[in-house]
């Protein structure tokens, strides 16, 4: 007789109303798994959209995270959910933050997730946390390759990395059907060129180096608005922006709305400091909407440049330059449309990357070690 199948028991930890963390739970309770997630709040975000989905939501203590009782108040706190939930896996989010209060409270099998900035711009007591949480979790995974070279740096094994990365929903983020002027009325623009950028108004991001390439811009092509569309409820603080005919700040909108702006944008630009292949970046060339990238080492794993991406330093001139040329060069644009709907329907398809997530919890489940299916050097990593 055969044993009804258990759904594996899944202990997530992070920012509970972080689209990342959202969409990663959102995924794995389709996949049948029983979550509980927990962690955190970020206060400049929607709450969380879990707990209308169906997933259990617990915030961690108000404790300052940063001084000897938040640590130890985290700590327990984990191992409570621990012996509460009895998870066959915890995936923990963010090395120096959930990362390290998992390890410390030694949560196994634990899947350590970085992001890109946890670990590109750790000061040393950061660093300090990110080498134990490497040298400890079950799994360590990130969504670049170039990431998971830092984490290998840090002592984290080949054979307890996992490279997966956020995918995309190749159905709601398409390429538009009717014309760009339509949607920019849905959406309050004016006519003439949209340049959009996606990403939060982080200094990480750059925003004034692309307000001054914005202006370079205008001086060659005056009918051109700038989209600066961040993911915060909160007002923005940059200030009295240049053009407020031409610039629009827009804050939250419900994420199956981001399509929309992806597909009403002619050009998307992102010159972050630090990154680790953003899910922004492949959304906006699964829309069809062409990229302009500041020169980081994960865009090269994939990334042509002057196919997929116009590649460039973080520098207004050069920004300005690579808007330009793609809003002026309608074939060209055209192509690095065509180019990169297709290298993502490629590599970064959603179902797949949560596929290969799930296997890997199923692995740690089953033996508490990462299978030969779900192993770094299992990954394909061919070149478009």
């Amino acid at each position: 007789m055969t044993e009804p199948h258990t759904p594996i028991r899944l202990l997530m930890l992070g920012t509970v109303n972080h689209p990342h963390v959202e969409h990663l739970a959102g995924a794995m309770r389709e996949r049948g798994l029983q979550l509980l997630v927990a962690g955190d709040v970020e206060p400049s975000l929607p709450a969380s959209r879990l707990p209308e989905a169906g997933v259990e939501v617990r915030v961690a203590p108000r404790a300052r995270r940063r001084t000897v009782r938040g640590l130890v108040s985290h700590v327990v706190w984990i191992r409570r959910l621990v012996r509460e939930f009895r998870p066959a896996v915890v995936h923990a989010h963010w090395f120096p933050g959930f990362g390290f209060f998992a390890a410390l409270a030694r949560a196994r099998p634990l899947v350590a997730m970085a992001w890109g900035s946890d670990v590109y711009r750790a000061n040393l007591r950061q660093d300090l946390a990110n080498r134990y949480v490497a040298r400890r979790a079950d799994l360590v995974m990130t969504d670049s390759s170039a990431l998971l070279g830092r984490l290998a740096s840090l002592g984290a094994s080949a054979d307890r990395t996992l490279l997966v990365n956020w995918g995309v929903d190749l159905e709601a983020f398409s390429p538009p059907e009717g014309e760009r002027r339509e949607l920019r009325v849905r959406l309050g623009l004016g006519d003439g060129p949209v340049v959009l950028s996606p990403r939060s108004l982080a200094p990480i991001y750059n925003i004034p180096v692309i307000l001054a390439a914005f202006e370079r811009l205008l001086e060659r092509i005056p009918d051109a608005q700038l989209v600066l569309k961040h993911m915060a409820v909160t007002p923005g603080e940059l200030g009295d922006l240049p053009h407020p005919d031409r610039v629009h700040l827009v804050g939250h909108v419900p994420y199956e709305q981001m399509a929309d702006y992806y597909r009403a944008a002619d050009v998307c630009v992102s010159i972050a400091s630090s990154d680790s292949s953003p899910r922004s970046a492949w959304e906006a060339l699964a829309c069809g909407c062409p990229l302009v990238l500041s020169d980081l080492p994960w865009v090269h794993e994939l990334i042509e440049p002057g196919r997929h991406a116009e590649v460039v330093p973080i520098d207004a001139d050069a920004v300005a330059a690579a808007l330009e040329r793609v809003l002026t060069d309608g074939e060209h644009a055209d192509r690095m449309r065509a180019d990169g709907r297709a290298l993502v329907e490629r590599h970064r398809d959603s179902n797949a990357e949560m596929e290969r997530l799930a296997r890997a919890y199923a692995d740690l489940a089953r033996d508490g070690q990462p299978g030969a299916s779900t192993s770094r050097h299992a990954l394909e990593r061919k070149r478009s």
